[in-house]
């Protein structure tokens, strides 16, 4: 494919130091496009061994940034690439191109426990992948297309920034989400490896990277050993196994969920409530009440739940929506239903007759039910023949007492 072969001929052999005055950086030699890719040196972080990282948010930045040198903090744009304050402009592409490059990047990591976004998610752990500018933005040399941070050891580098120099690349979502992919991988400890159809390689390959569950060994076009500068962290590496281990499996069950009362199409009374009980494989973090598509109120939790809605709602037919969360994944339920207040329906008598004659008994007509049928159903409908007869007796009886 078009991308892969432009990203393979990108991608450049085993990376030597550079810059007269930064024996930091490691930086690969150029290709005939002269482009070439660089790891920034930082000392190893002794984490543990299966070290889960706290920075499990990727935030996509395409807007531009200014950065201060220091250790690296997204939070407060520190980077420990940088020498003095440098800025990075925007990616001046389409809204389609950057739409479609957060979208590969949301699937290229969509197996592990991280939220891919480019909305600024402040001051919380996270990494930051910025796109645009070019190399000489941060005071690297022309024709670097991306640089990382990435320590001795193969540690996670919490908060790090990591950048895809955009105007090294031609305008194509595929190359530069690969291209992030390897660089954002890096600040979780993942180096280059020997499988072209994994984000961290440098060999070619005809189709779409995504990072495969393959033990192979690391390098760029000849095998080695994982590491940086000569040192050694491990002896090959799987990428899904190495994720799975620093960013945990995504959980992609959505939880389950029942409304419980009101039943669907029924005749509810102002006032009334909704009771649901949902379930998940992890846990349910809360729910929310929506009325005609409006959110009314939303409770924190694991259930069951009970709202309450509001006694002044309009008579008449309504949808009632409760929306549960995992915090990763949703689920919904709607129900219709009709609210009437009470009285406003039919239904039968008041189940008292009346006296006028100051005899005790029901005066003619009235049933005692409040019907006016004489006792003649009340009888049939509780004792079929017997009853008749009984209330025939009755009626004669009361008679000759007139």
């Amino acid at each position: 494919m078009r991308t892969t072969t432009i990203l393979a001929s990108l991608l450049v052999v085993a990376p030597s130091l550079a810059f007269a005055d930064r024996d930091d950086i490691y930086l690969s030699p150029p290709t005939d496009a002269q482009i070439t890719f660089a790891r920034k040196l930082l000392p190893p972080t002794n984490q543990p061994v299966a070290a889960v990282a706290q920075s499990r948010i990727i935030y996509l930045n395409h807007t531009g940034i200014t950065l201060t040198p220091g250790n690296d903090d997204s939070r407060t744009n520190k980077s420990s690439i940088i020498n003095s304050q440098k800025t990075v402009p925007a990616w001046n592409t389409s809204a389609a191109n950057w739409a479609a490059t957060v979208a590969c990047m949301k699937d290229m990591f969509a197996r592990w426990d991280v939220t891919v976004t480019d909305v600024n998610p402040g001051n919380v752990p996270h990494m930051e992948a910025v796109f645009g500018g070019s190399p000489q933005n941060i005071g690297m040399q022309a024709g670097v297309g991306g640089v990382s941070p990435f320590t001795e050891d193969c540690g996670i580098i919490e908060n790090s920034i990591v950048f895809t120099f955009t105007n090294v690349f031609p305008d194509d979502p595929q190359t530069v989400c690969e291209v992030m992919a390897q660089e954002v991988a890096h600040s979780y400890g993942l180096d280059h490896e020997m499988l072209a159809s994994d984000p961290m390689t440098y060999l070619n390959y005809n189709g779409d990277r995504t990072f495969k569950d393959q033990t192979v060994s690391c390098g760029e076009y000849q095998a080695r050993q994982c590491g940086i500068g000569g040192s050694v962290c491990r002896a090959n590496q799987n990428s899904v196994q190495l994720l799975n281990q620093r960013l945990g499996i995504a959980d992609n069950v959505a939880p389950t969920l029942g409304i419980t009362s009101p039943q669907d199409g029924s005749t509810v009374e102002p006032g009334f409530s909704v009771a649901a009980m949902a379930s998940d494989n992890i846990a349910v973090t809360n729910a929310t009440l929506l009325v005609d598509d409006q959110p009314v109120t939303m409770t924190p939790g694991a259930g069951p739940y009970t709202f309450a809605t509001d006694a002044l709602l309009a008579e008449g037919p309504h949808s009632i929506t409760v929306e549960v969360t995992d915090g990763r994944n949703e689920q919904s339920q709607t129900i219709h239903i009709t609210v009437a207040k009470a009285g406003t329906g039919s239904g039968s008598g008041s189940g008292s007759g009346s006296d006028t004659d100051g005899d005790g008994n029901p005066d003619d007509g009235a049933d005692g039910n409040g019907g006016g049928d004489g006792g003649l159903g009340g009888g049939c409908s509780t004792s079929g023949g017997a009853g008749l007869a009984l209330g025939l007796l009755g009626l004669a009886v009361r008679r000759r007492r007139r």
